[in-house]
Order: structure tokens, then sequence, then C-alpha cells
């Protein structure tokens, strides 16, 4: 446990937590006096909790994950919805999140994605069977027309705001040893697919170099002077200029063979790439092939 004078709204007390997990106080001082259930403490001794504790505690007790509280959607609360986000079965959520994404209600947009991953709905799940699909109905949307540019950005904007968000709650190794770098083309405006791609590596206990959208192939081999990555991932989502990014992939396979270092390609732009794998270059089709990676 740490010590810290900080109290804020982001803080359970040991009551919430009790009653949150339905349990007594004195059951939740045992557990962290046992140290199953982090905590920190303030200057006066009182145990406060964050509700990243609560997810690692869940995780390890998985009894426990039932009692994580059921969520409102909007001024009501949706038994069926919150059914299905305990079951993992998206049918009836996506649409809801769609829409509540175009509206930029990013408050739901938040809660949803925090309580999948409270109920033991891991990412891969989440960012496979939720947010990916979601993310291609928005851009659907956008070349039938049905949003302009600005909608599209603002829908996807709420989506990847609430994603960075989650992470204050995601367990993640305390010890990273292992670099790996992950970057899109020069071209490339749509960065999500790279920033769940980060987390889950982060996830995985590596050290994530992250570059975000539009990073010139050229201006990469400074990253392995300076960092030697040991593993390289490529997000590309469109790709607007063919001959180009295929040159940018070219020169980044050839300082991934000169580094020995590992290159992962992802996303439906590598699709308008020729691309040859072999055992230093890897195809990624979904998020969970980078965890299995």
């Amino acid at each position: 446990m740490m010590n810290t004078s900080e109290q804020s709204s982001p803080y359970l007390s040991s009551v919430d937590v009790a009653r949150i997990l339905d349990v007594n106080v004195a059951t939740v001082k045992r557990w962290t006096e046992a140290g199953k259930l982090d905590c920190v403490k303030t200057a006066g001794g009182h145990r406060k909790f964050l509700m990243r504790h609560l997810a690692a505690f869940a995780i390890e007790h998985q009894k426990y994950a039932q009692h994580l509280p059921l969520i409102h959607f909007g001024s009501e609360l949706n038994l069926d919805l919150n059914a299905e986000l305990l079951r993992g079965e998206f049918k009836e959520l996506i649409p809801f999140f769609l829409e509540k994404a175009i509206l930029c209600d990013s408050t739901i947009i938040q809660n949803i994605l925090n309580s999948l991953y409270m109920v033991h709905h891991d990412l891969v799940l989440i960012y496979d069977d939720l947010i990916t699909p979601v993310l291609h109905e928005i851009g659907s949307k956008w070349e039938r027309g049905e949003l302009s540019i600005t909608e599209e950005h603002l829908a996807s904007q709420t989506i990847k705001d609430a994603i960075i968000k989650m992470q204050d709650i995601v367990v993640k190794p305390e010890i990273r040893t292992e670099k790996v770098f992950v970057l899109t083309f020069s071209e490339e405006l749509h960065d999500i697919p790279a920033k769940m791609v980060q987390h889950l590596l982060e996830v995985r206990g590596f050290q994530v170099l992250y570059s975000g959208q539009r990073t010139p192939a050229g201006d990469t081999s400074s990253v392995f002077e300076s960092f030697h990555p040991e593993r390289v991932y490529v997000s590309s989502v469109f790709v607007e200029n063919a001959q180009q990014s295929q040159a940018e992939f070219r020169e980044l396979l050839g300082l991934c063979q000169v580094n020995k270092a590992e290159l992962f390609v992802g996303g439906s732009g590598i699709n308008q790439l020729r691309i040859k794998e072999d055992d230093q270059l890897h195809r990624l089709w979904t998020f969970k092939d980078v965890m299995q990676s």
C-alpha cells in the first residue's frame, strides 16, 4: 500500500467497496491487510480505493465480478443491455454503442468500456467484438454520406478518448523490459487501431514506443539506433497513395532486417500492399492475433 494525502472523487471508501462487492467492511480490511486488495492510505490512515484496485481484485477472485455495479444507459437502467454486457454478447450493444458515439455521449461510452473490463471481458474481446465493428460502421456511414467528415471525426474521437481513459483501470505488469515500436504510415489518419495495439502490448508487459499517426518510415532509423526495439507493429486502415506506402513498407522492412527486429503488420490498408510473410514479417488480422504474436 502507498501513502498519500490525496482525497478526491475517483476514490472509494471501504464502505463503498464493501457495498459493491457485497461483503462487510471487516472483510475489506482483512483483504487489504493480507495484500489481496490493493489500496492507498491517506495521511490520516484511511483506506481509499481506485477502480483499478477493484479490477485487479476481481480478475484474481472472479466470483466477486458479479457484484460489480450495473450501469445506467442514459436515464434508465436497461437490464437487457446490462445482461449482454455481462455475457459479452454485443448484438444489441453494438448499435447502442454506435448511436452514443455518434451523439458524442462520452459518459455512456466510458461507462460501457469500463464496465466490460471490470466484469472480465478482456481487451481483446472489447477491441475485436465491440469497438472494431462500431468503427467500421462509422466509416461506412461516412462513405454512404450519412455522416459528414466532422461527424465521423467526432464519433471516432469520442471512442478514442474512452479507450485511452479506460487504461486507468487496466492492470499491467509493473516491470517492462522488451521494447516494441508501434507506428502508422506517413499518410495514415486513423490511429485508433494502433493505440489499441499499444494497450494490448503493454498488458503483455512490453515497453511500447508509440509514435501515433503519420510517421514517415524514413525518420524511424533513429528509433532503432536509440531504443533498439525487438519488434515493430504497423497499423494501416486506409492507404491513399499505395506507391508511397509500399515504399515506406519496404524501407521499414529493411530497417527491421538490418536491426534484427520482427515486423508485424495489420489493418485493411495492408491489403493494398504487396507483402510476403516470412520468419521476420508477420500479418495480423485481429487484436487476438496481437496478443498471440
